[in-house]
């Protein structure tokens, strides 16, 4: 009997001594992903969130949202990416920033009705006019202007829209902060001067274009079209 009270006493310390164990090792695996993440170092930081994901249960869900940032948008890693996306959204189906990377892969296979439904679903879930604006985006790739339109026309228009930020893409390594309504307006550059055919309505395609620069002065891509006019 006390050989057992004495086996029990030492198996609970022994626990109690792994308990510790870990707690110490995950502490140095956040710090060294704390640092890496302020430093920049997104590869040493996907290291330490790989090791903390297995071990701190506790915070596994915002590891995955982490990692799937981190390989998507930092080290171009897209099919480590979409593992991640599907195992976060396995635990965390209304996460809506997954659900919004979720939509990129659908809509890259042509999956795009399945698209979609995810960013309705995200869009419910965060308000974001970003996902109401990559829904439109789902119809422009299929030729189909008129809903597109009809869909960013109700954000642009819209009276009680607050500044909303995004991140675009610039070119492979780097993207750019700016609000959506600039982008919109971008985009509706694009399409108008893709079919103008008159000064008019050329000038008419270059109004969208001095509206995007009007909202966010410093976005390259305008600027860079803007120059491109000019030159001709």
């Amino acid at each position: 009997m006390y050989r057992h009270i004495i086996f029990t006493i030492v198996a609970s310390l022994i626990f109690v001594s792994c308990n510790k164990a870990q707690k110490t090792a995950d502490d140095q695996w956040s710090n060294v992903y704390k640092n890496a993440s302020k430093n920049q170092d997104f590869v040493t930081a996907i290291v330490a969130l790989n090791h903390l994901i297995l071990t701190d249960t506790q915070n596994v869900k915002e590891y995955y949202d982490t990692l799937a940032f981190y390989y998507l948008k930092k080290t171009r890693n897209f099919y480590a990416g979409e593992l991640m996306v599907d195992k976060g959204l396995a635990l965390s189906s209304n996460n809506p920033q997954l659900l919004e990377y979720k939509s990129i892969f659908l809509s890259s296979k042509g999956k795009l009705e399945e698209s979609r439904s995810m960013l309705l679903k995200a869009y419910e879930i965060s308000k974001l006019n970003k996902h109401r604006y990559m829904y439109a985006t789902t119809f422009a790739t299929e030729g189909k202007i008129e809903e597109y339109t009809k869909i960013v026309n109700q954000i642009l228009y819209d009276k009680n829209l607050k500044p909303e930020i995004i991140d675009v893409v610039i070119d492979e390594n780097n993207s750019q902060m700016i609000d959506i309504k600039a982008k919109i307006y971008l985009d509706k550059f694009q399409i108008a001067i893709e079919s103008a055919k008159t000064p008019q309505q050329q000038q008419y395609a270059v109004s969208f274009l001095d509206s995007s620069l009007k909202i966010s002065p410093d976005y390259q891509e305008a600027l860079y079209f803007k120059k491109k006019i000019y030159e001709k």
